[in-house]
């Protein structure tokens, strides 16, 4: 009788099972707009693999986190309690690396604190994402998020007690076949039973209430709507000294690659390359971009 543990009662999980497949189907729908977040970050398609949702104590899952990590708490009114956005600092610095034109292979040195330039990434990504999220609950409740705070460990984020049960609800980031990242939204359970009745609903599908009539006429008034579409050569990589020593005449070598993004607003539509028509510089396109949140 070794293995005796403590129960609490009146935090039964009889019920568990139906809220997690509720929130399961929210975050299929999630994971698609999550790729489509980070796409125009790293400029390549990431894949996104949306997790079935876990109940872990706030200690369990606390013990899985790295000590360097970013936190964000939000407040998700009208749900009780606050939840937690959490990014993994590898995924960040990365993402960082690749908005500037690096490949993303730059060693993360030891460290407990994230640059600037990181900083107005995290609050660019946690912003965008609770935006998503609230698109995706939007036919289960309508969610008003507040951040209260941020922080670059989970020890530091008081925002539950180690016995509160919580449910994880994690996606699977990567870019490259051997970098693997988690991106985890953490609810208190207690704030899900308060929506239960709808999580067991069956969600209704994106297309399910279109008007084909009203389809129609704005597919016919947004074809003449004129979009700002722009490709980038090249990204030259300069050290601050080399810049600091720039002058009129210097010529900085660059290469242009084989398939250059056609990119409308901050996304991808197609891929192609530059030549000459009629005397002008052309974009001459042999991939569209295609996928199902597209």
């Amino acid at each position: 009788m070794d293995d005796v543990q403590t129960y609490a009662f009146g935090r039964g999980e009889s019920q568990a099972p139906m809220m997690l497949s509720g929130l399961d189907r929210l975050g299929e729908k999630l994971g698609r707009r999550i790729r489509a977040l980070v796409e125009p970050i790293c400029g390549v398609r990431p894949q996104v693999e949306a997790q079935d949702a876990q109940l872990f104590d706030f200690s369990a899952w606390s013990a899985q986190v790295p000590a360097f990590t970013s936190i964000s708490i939000y407040r998700m009114s009208p749900l009780k309690g606050q939840v937690l956005l959490r990014m993994d600092a590898a995924m960040i610095s990365t993402l960082v690396d690749c908005f500037y034109g690096g490949i993303g292979n730059r060693p993360l040195p030891p460290r407990g604190e994230f640059t600037p330039t990181e900083d107005r990434l995290i609050a660019r990504l946690s912003e965008s994402l609770l935006a998503r999220l609230v698109e995706t609950w939007a036919d289960i409740l309508p969610l008003d998020p507040a951040l209260i705070m941020r922080e670059t460990g989970v020890g530091f984020a008081a925002s539950a007690q180690p016995g509160d049960q919580m449910v994880v609800q994690r996606f699977m980031i990567s870019i490259t076949r051997d970098q693997l990242w988690p991106v985890d939204l953490v609810f208190p359970l207690a704030a899900l039973r308060a929506v239960e009745p709808l999580m067991g609903t069956r969600l209704p599908a994106d297309d399910e209430q279109s008007d084909p009539v009203w389809q129609a006429r704005i597919a016919r008034r947004m074809r003449d709507i004129r979009l700002p579409a722009r490709t980038v050569l090249a990204r030259p990589n300069l050290s601050l000294a080399e810049l600091m020593q720039l002058k009129v005449g210097d010529v900085i070598p660059v290469t242009i690659g084989r398939s250059l993004p056609l990119i409308v607003g901050n996304r991808i539509v197609a891929r192609g390359s530059i030549g000459e028509q009629d005397g002008r510089a052309a974009f001459q396109i042999e991939k569209i971009v295609q996928g199902p949140d597209q």
